[in-house]
């Protein structure tokens, strides 16, 4: 049942996402510039808005500070890590296929909120350890069409407090169960001491 539950939810997403227009840049609206050395990061998610569940991943686009415009291909010694409330996993970059000095790495958000895109390594000789905060992911909520799905945390909560009480009532069961044993012994007992 849970399985169905999540196969309508899992549709209902993506149907609210492709009911929802996008407008971006070549390299997305809401990409942060930072400097390293002598290059020039731009990180952002590929797809945005982010929502949870959905598959997105990080957007680099790598250049010099003197050719901005130009990137730089062949990055092959960073690494990227993504980081939310503790937890930490790092993937793997890519080459992307648009243009030279963009690179991508897939993954696919679980939770709302804010994460951390932390890039680290060596471009050329020069070190670099970047860290930027991109747009927070966010539940479908009203993006979804034609009607939102359940919110994870109160399915969460509903669940665990379907498990309490299904706890709860096999305890009872098996004190009923241990009672109607005692019931039944005292019963024959006594019978068998009127004869």
């Amino acid at each position: 049942m849970i399985r169905n539950f999540l196969r309508v939810l899992s549709a209902l997403v993506i149907f609210g996402l492709l009911l929802v227009p996008v407008a971006v840049s070549a390299r997305g609206p809401a990409h942060e510039e930072v400097e390293s050395g002598s290059y020039v990061l731009e990180v952002g998610w590929s797809s945005e808005p982010v929502i949870v569940g959905q598959p997105n991943s990080l957007e680099l686009f790598v250049a010099k500070k003197d050719t901005p415009d130009e990137g730089l291909p062949d990055i092959t010694t960073l690494q990227f890590t993504v980081e939310y409330g503790g937890v930490k996993h790092r993937y793997d970059i890519v080459p992307a296929e648009e243009e030279p000095g963009a690179y991508t790495a897939s993954f696919i958000p679980t939770r709302e909120g804010q994460y951390t895109f932390h890039l680290t390594g060596k471009i050329n000789d020069e070190d670099v350890d970047v860290s930027v905060e991109p747009e927070e992911v966010v539940a479908a909520g009203e993006l979804a069409f034609p009607e939102a799905p359940p919110d994870t945390k109160a399915l969460e909560a509903k669940l665990a407090t379907a498990q309490a009480q299904t706890q709860t009532a096999q305890t009872l069961a098996l004190v009923g169960v241990v009672l109607g044993v005692i019931g039944t012994g005292l019963g024959v007992y006594g019978i068998m001491k009127k004869k």
